[in-house]
């Protein structure tokens, strides 16, 4: 062989070596990244935990309102399964106000008397088993937890401690934080002689 290919081949390896070099350490550097990242998310659940109740809040109210949407999942994650009811509360506010819509799945209820248990079935086979509860980005408050519906400003909502109360139109609820991190309640539709009642749920996340 010539020493021109030699050459090349030589160069090659180099390149070749060079580049398995950049490798290794990008591995390491993604390595370590990720060591760095879940010894920080360790920290953030030891202070989301703090005997101190201020330290809590303090530290969920910072976290959730990151720009890292990581943190921002965290801390909801923490602070509804926290047991302090005003973090779980907090919590709850933040979960629901940030939804653009919120799904509920609604069925009869049994405890309504029968006519209106026939009229809510009726709704039903008519306009479907969901409501979709939308949320105005620009009508939430953090602070106070109230919002209304998207483009609908009469149609107005509210989150307070771990109960979600709206009435969006004819349709009106009152749903409840279950252990479970899910809603769970009541809606009603009252319009005119028409009553119906049901049993709702909706899911958080």
């Amino acid at each position: 062989m010539s020493i021109r290919h030699w050459g090349k081949v030589a160069l090659g390896l180099l390149a070749l070596a060079v580049a398995a070099e950049g490798w290794a350490q990008s591995a390491a550097e993604v390595i370590e990244q990720a060591r760095a990242r879940a010894r920080q998310v360790e920290e953030i659940k030891q202070v989301l935990n703090d005997p101190d109740q201020n330290v809590r809040l303090a530290a969920f109210e910072t976290m959730v309102g990151s720009d890292d949407p990581l943190m921002r999942d965290l801390a909801l994650d923490a602070g509804l399964n926290s047991t302090d009811q005003v973090l779980r509360g907090m919590a709850l506010r933040h979960a629901v106000l940030g939804l653009a819509q919120l799904t509920i799945s609604l069925e009869v209820d049994e405890t309504a008397p029968k006519e209106i248990q026939e009229s809510s079935r009726d709704y039903l086979l008519k306009n479907g088993s969901s409501f979709a509860m939308t949320i105005d980005a620009k009508g939430r408050d953090f602070g106070t937890g109230a919002f209304h519906g998207a483009g609908q400003a009469s149609y107005r909502g509210n989150v307070s401690g771990l109960v979600v109360t709206f009435k969006y139109s004819y349709h009106s609820g009152e749903l409840h934080l279950q252990d479970d991190n899910t809603l769970a309640g009541k809606m009603f539709y009252q319009w005119s002689s028409h009553n119906h009642q049901f049993k709702a749920t909706a899911p958080l996340r």
